[in-house]
């Protein structure tokens, strides 16, 4: 029996330290949520620079963003914003 508990414990160690490892992945920022980062920086992670996120729309089933150092919209969905830098 000892062996099978010693088997236990190292699964339940993997498992904490997996669990941790997910947790401190940044996690993108969801449409829902673009409201409170209106006029902050948030990270681009497809241009690999910070922006400040000047807006967003929602037309049928297309999502865009615009930042302030475009002109143009540009699409959610192709894109993944962070609140810290994640290089890819």
């Amino acid at each position: 029996m000892p062996k099978k508990k010693k088997i236990d414990t190292e699964k339940q160690k993997l498992q904490d330290i997996q669990a941790e490892t997910e947790e401190k992945k940044p996690q993108s920022l969801n449409w829902n949520e673009l409201d409170k980062y209106m006029g902050q920086p948030v990270w681009d992670s497809r241009e690999k620079k910070w922006r400040i996120l000047d807006g967003y729309r929602r037309s049928g089933n297309t999502y865009s963003i615009t930042f302030t150092d475009i002109a143009d919209w540009v699409s959610f969905i192709d894109r993944n914003l962070y609140l810290e830098e994640v290089s890819i």
